[in-house]
């Protein structure tokens, strides 16, 4: 049953009122989906030319929230080249680190 003055879903298309799909407008088919994201130190590769601002938007894309700090609700460090004190912090709750070459693939269907 839907609450009075909602809007749900076209039921011609399946699609939600502001024109995304369901699985996109939940985050569930995206590759960062309910992930806590921290990026650290130099990127290299692809994402070298992103500024900090340009990889936070990049993850929020992506289905993650971007943070920048490490706790135990992180999900995920990308450290980069000269990382420091976050991938030691990461390193010592056991939380994933990647490299910013191992990220990539990861996010390249949400590169600009």
């Amino acid at each position: 049953m839907t609450e009075p003055g909602a809007i749900g879903s076209s039921p011609a298309t399946g699609d939600t009122a502001d024109g995304a799909s369901p699985a996109a407008a939940d985050g569930a088919d995206m590759p960062l989906a309910g992930m806590a994201v921290v990026v650290t130190g130099a990127m290299t590769g692809v994402l070298e030319r992103l500024s900090r601002n340009q990889m936070n938007e990049l993850i929020e894309r992506a289905g993650g929230r971007a943070s920048s700090s490490v706790s135990k609700k992180t999900t995920l460090v990308v450290a980069g080249e000269g990382a420091g004190s976050r991938r030691t912090k990461a390193e010592a709750l056991g939380i994933r680190l990647v490299t910013p070459d191992e990220f990539a693939p990861l996010v390249a269907d949400f590169l600009d």
